[in-house]
């Protein structure tokens, strides 16, 4: 089983140890509630750095230009291998065992305020560009496009824009995002069965934000596939063929936040602005 949170920032106020251990704690807590006994499970996070951010190139530059090809960046961690030009494997110094899978990917907002994420995605993409030129842009350079769903970011104008947008697409490889930030209060947004009926898949993640302490939440909400051997081989490639298969069906795992939490943070966020 390959379990995924495909929405992972990587902020400079977190401390990589606990995203990383959180990760490790949440995904095995995934594991075992989803898989059967003696059945191995694979952890990935896909990373949705901003613009200004550059963390996954700066370890896997550090980890290819080490002669040991042992890359600590951490006080418990350390890139153990990188088969993929876009990924790289991350392992506990005191275990062999607990491994991590972190992809590169990317996250734009477009000329109408709009989030995108481009997963599977090693270059930099622009701000600034419209809602089409992105997605467009994300596919061209063979990357998946995401439409993350956000507090408020798919009301109004902006909900209307999306709505059109998603109207006007056949079934192709353009997923929505759900994230853990959602509160349990807030309805299942009205996007998400219009691309239910689109045939338009919704991928789950994390997606913490820039507070200390959110770096806990990450892979604590994703979703998870039935992997096989080819896995191993090339991670990547496997992860974006299946996703982009008809026949494959990402399994959501995890739970939303707690009301409370929802609108604590949402104050901690405008006072830190």
């Amino acid at each position: 089983m390959i379990f995924v949170d495909s929405h992972v920032h990587i902020y400079d106020c977190f401390d990589v140890d606990l995203l990383l251990d959180s990760a490790l704690k949440n995904f095995q807590s995934a594991a075992k509630q989803h898989t059967i006994a003696q059945q191995t499970s694979s952890y990935v996070l896909l990373l949705t750095e901003c613009a200004r951010d550059n963390w996954f190139q700066q370890q896997l530059t550090t980890f290819q230009d080490s002669k040991s090809k042992h890359g600590a960046f951490a006080r418990r961690w350390c890139v153990v291998g990188s088969r993929e030009e876009d990924s790289m494997v991350v392992c506990r110094n005191d275990s062999s065992e607990d491994k991590i899978h972190l992809v590169a990917g990317r996250q734009a907002v477009t000329k109408e305020k709009i989030e995108v994420l481009a997963l599977f995605f090693k270059k930099s993409i622009s701000n600034g560009m419209s809602l089409h030129e992105t997605i467009d842009a994300i596919r061209q350079a063979d990357g998946i496009p995401v439409l993350p769903w956000g507090a408020g970011k798919w009301l109004g104008k902006r909900g209307g824009i999306l709505k059109a947008f998603l109207s006007a697409q056949g079934k192709s490889n353009l997923f929505l995002g759900d994230n853990g930030g959602r509160p349990q209060f807030w309805p299942t947004p009205n996007l998400f069965d219009l691309a239910e009926k689109k045939g338009i898949s919704v991928l789950p993640g994390s997606d913490p934000l820039p507070l200390p302490g959110e770096a806990g939440r990450v892979g604590s909400f994703g979703f998870y596939l039935h992997g096989n051997s080819s896995y191993s081989d090339s991670p990547t490639v496997y992860l974006k063929k299946a996703l982009c298969s008809a026949k494959t069906t990402p399994v959501p795992f995890g739970r939303l936040q707690k009301n409370s939490m929802f609108l604590f943070n949402q104050l901690r966020l405008r006072l830190s602005i």
